[in-house]
Parts: C-alpha cells; sequence; structure tokens
C-alpha cells in the first residue's frame, strides 16, 4: 500500500520535483544559513500581516489566492527558476525519496487517527478524558497569547521540525528527558 500511494504522490508532484529538491534543501538545513531564512521569511510575512491588520477572512482568502497562483505556475517556470532543465538519475532518486517521505507522513496521519478512532470504541473514558485534557490547554494556551503569534510560532516550529529531525536536535536535547520520565516510572513501580 505504501509503495502505491508513494506513486500517486509521485504523479501527483510531477510538475513540482524541480522544486521541491531545493524546498526539501532548504527544510533540512543542508546549509547552516537555512534556518535563518526560513525564520526571516516567516517573521517578514506575518510582520506584513501584523502591520496591515487583516481580517483572519481576508489574510485565509490571500493565502489560498498566493497558493493557487504558486500552483499554477510553478510547473511552468520550475525547470527554469531553479536550474534543472536536465533531469538526471540522481534527481529522480532524490524525488523519490521526498515522495516516500511524503507517503510515510501521509500513512502516519491515517494511523494515528485509526489509533484514535479505536481508543475511542474501546476505551472511551480514556480517550474522552486525553481529548479533554489537549482541548482545555490549547484553549488556555490560546487565550493567553495573541492569535497572530500563536499561529506565527506553530509556523515556525512546523518549518523547522524536519531539519531539527534530520539533524538530530530534538533526539539530543529531548532524549534524556524521555529518559528520566522512563526511568521516574520504573522507580515509582519498584
Amino acid at each position: 500500500m505504501s509503495e502505491t500511494l508513494s506513486s500517486d504522490i509521485k504523479q501527483d508532484l510531477h510538475g513540482w520535483r524541480e522544486v521541491l529538491l531545493p524546498l526539501e534543501s532548504l527544510l533540512l538545513w543542508e546549509q547552516p544559513y537555512y534556518p535563518a531564512i526560513l525564520v526571516g521569511t516567516t517573521t517578514f510575512l506575518f510582520s506584513i500581516v501584523w502591520y496591515t491588520e487583516i481580517s483572519a477572512l481576508t489574510a485565509f482568502s490571500l493565502v489560498g489566492i498566493i497558493l493557487g497562483i504558486i500552483d499554477f505556475v510553478v510547473p511552468f517556470v520550475g525547470p527554469t527558476v531553479t536550474g534543472y532543465k536536465t533531469w538526471t538519475e540522481r534527481e529522480e532518486i532524490r524525488f523519490s525519496s521526498i515522495c516516500e517521505k511524503i507517503a510515510a507522513f501521509q500513512q502516519d496521519v491515517i494511523d494515528t487517527y485509526h489509533g484514535l478512532s479505536a481508543m475511542r470504541q474501546h476505551n472511551a473514558k480514556m480517550f474522552f478524558f486525553i481529548v479533554m485534557g489537549i482541548l482545555t490547554s490549547t484553549a488556555w494556551i490560546g487565550n493567553l497569547i495573541d492569535n497572530l503569534f500563536l499561529t506565527y510560532l506553530m509556523v515556525n516550529f512546523f518549518l523547522l521540525t524536519p531539519g531539527l529531525r534530520h539533524h538530530k536536535i530534538t533526539q539530543k536535547y529531548l532524549q534524556p528527558i524521555f529518559n528520566r520520565f522512563k526511568s521516574g516510572n520504573k522507580d515509582k513501580s519498584n
């Protein structure tokens, strides 16, 4: 199933293949200044939104318009802008790898949904308390922090996550915390 999903994604993103290679390079921080480019770009865009004080509906509409234009233009100008005028076997392998990563992420989302659905059916009380706890926490955080700033933080988090994972920064700094919880649970059970 994963191979068919990957081939479907590969077919859907065929027009974007010349753009996906540099985008992957940017998201995985292949150059040390790439995180600054990501955060600087989002800061610039969110500063424009903050300065103009546009409404949420207008912002969503403008984002939709911009994404529609990008989706239309990229397949035509992608090879010219990125410099991939000839497509080699090496680029095809990288493109296939990107499509496999996207398919794996999509499968993880589907598996998480099925896992939550199974938890809801088999352990409704646990599901209720987990969902209510998460929703209460997010409502409290949303009440404390400005919506635009919270969206800015979430966008930066999602853009920086692939690079953090690729350079194993999350494992380096979060693994001791997870190990502490694991050892704490073992100590309590003894």
